[in-house]
């Protein structure tokens, strides 16, 4: 028969020893982890989502403003008015202004956008903007999260089904389960000797967007001339498909900017010879070129208002059909009305906020119908900013410079 193994003191001593560097070693990780640093209050109740606008109401009147520097246009999604400001983001009742939810970690926001339903917050550490969660716009329950190298300033835009992420020497475009479907520009450390994304010396000017493309114009040093280099997704997400389109007399401060990616089809607007806006396909050919009578007062606003794209020049709008990206009409400053923003659709009808109102047109000629008083103290106002609105049954909303206005 075999005798039993006796413990001795040094088993007994080693084990001790063992536990405690165990349980050392977990509370490091969690003193460490993004875990103990995030705050999240996820409502009881997930928010109803609004019944559709039959009409454009007869007037608005404002109904609350909370302050979102973090975002560049209201966020409207799962029934929540999205808000973000300094590390928290707010999930808030449309009709009243109050936080539903709220998430906040020891960082601070870069950004706030949108995917489907799920409102994409990102947060910067030491490798930049690029601590990234999804949280449910019903309840702020939190879904996909990614984390990679990005700029120390990212700008985030989504046609809905994506996110693109773009700073001054790299952008990705992330999925809404917060993959990565393509990424360009410099890293901190490429896996592959092939991935060089962009050569040193390079800076991205201005980029967009589809599900399935991205379009960015770069300066480069020893170059006079800004090029468009036409991104699409491949099998290594950090090795996509490029066509590089030269962009001769354009230079790096000449206000050039890519306004829209729909499809497979690029809108850029290019200021000389002379101020035109071009659309440009997949294979770098120049379908069609809309001629303008003047430069943009401002680099201006790009909103997608139901089947059309809206571009906010500083002191007019500019109207595309989005499906080939061909100007439909534009809509100019009046004797007492001058747009401060783009349009946004609601029950049919195109609203573009002017002075002191809100314009309602007609979205197939561009006739205006009539005017909503809006009482916007001029506090209210950032000079060159844009009013961006957003509509969400039969309320709208308008982001003020770093405020978040609720009219209804």
């Amino acid at each position: 028969m075999v005798r039993p193994e006796r413990r001795t003191k040094a088993d007994v001593l080693a084990a001790a020893t063992i536990a405690v560097v165990v349980a050392a070693a977990t509370a490091l990780i969690w003193w460490t982890s993004d875990a103990r640093a995030t705050v999240s209050r996820p409502a009881a109740v997930a928010a109803p989502n609004p019944t559709p606008a039959r009409e454009v109401p007869a007037t608005l009147n404002q109904l609350w403003t909370a302050s979102s520097p973090a975002t560049t246009a209201p966020v409207v999604v799962g029934g929540t008015v999205t808000t973000g400001n300094g590390r928290q983001v707010d999930g808030r009742d449309p009709a009243t202004g109050e936080s539903r939810w709220s998430y906040a970690r020891d960082s601070d926001l870069c950004g706030v956008s949108w995917v489907y339903h799920y409102a994409v917050a990102v947060y910067k550490d030491d490798r930049g903007c690029g601590q990234v969660s999804t949280l449910d716009g019903s309840t702020g329950r939190r879904g996909a999260a990614r984390s990679g190298y990005a700029d120390p300033r990212v700008r985030l835009s989504t046609d809905g089904t994506t996110v693109l992420s773009a700073g001054d020497t790299r952008l990705e475009l992330w999925r809404s389960d917060m993959v990565r479907m393509l990424g360009y520009g410099e890293t901190d450390a490429r896996v592959k000797p092939s991935a060089r994304g962009l050569h040193s010396g390079c800076k991205l000017v201005s980029a967009a967007a589809s599900s399935s493309a991205v379009s960015v114009l770069e300066a480069c040093e020893n170059q006079a001339d800004l090029r468009l280099v036409l991104l699409r997704p491949a099998k290594e997400d950090d090795e996509p498909q490029q066509h590089v389109v030269s962009e001769p007399g354009i230079g790096a401060d000449s206000g050039a900017r890519v306004l829209i990616v729909w499809e497979n089809k690029t809108a850029v607007y290019l200021p000389s010879p002379q101020p035109r806006v071009e659309v440009i396909d997949e294979t770098g050919t120049t379908v069609s070129s809309t001629l303008l009578p003047k430069p943009p007062a401002q680099p201006g606003v790009v909103s997608q208002a139901g089947s059309l794209v809206t571009w906010w020049t500083g002191d007019t709008v500019m109207v595309f059909e989005a499906t080939d990206l061909t100007l439909r009409y534009t809509i100019a400053a009046g004797e007492t009305t001058v747009p401060l923003g783009p349009g946004a659709i609601m029950a049919g009808q195109l609203l573009v906020p002017v002075t002191d109102a809100i314009g309602v047109y007609d979205p197939v000629n561009g006739a205006n119908n009539r005017y909503i008083p809006v009482n916007r103290p001029p506090s209210s106002l950032q000079t060159g900013r844009a009013v961006v609105p957003a509509v969400s049954g039969s309320r709208v909303f308008e982001q003020r410079g770093d405020t978040v206005v609720a009219l209804g």
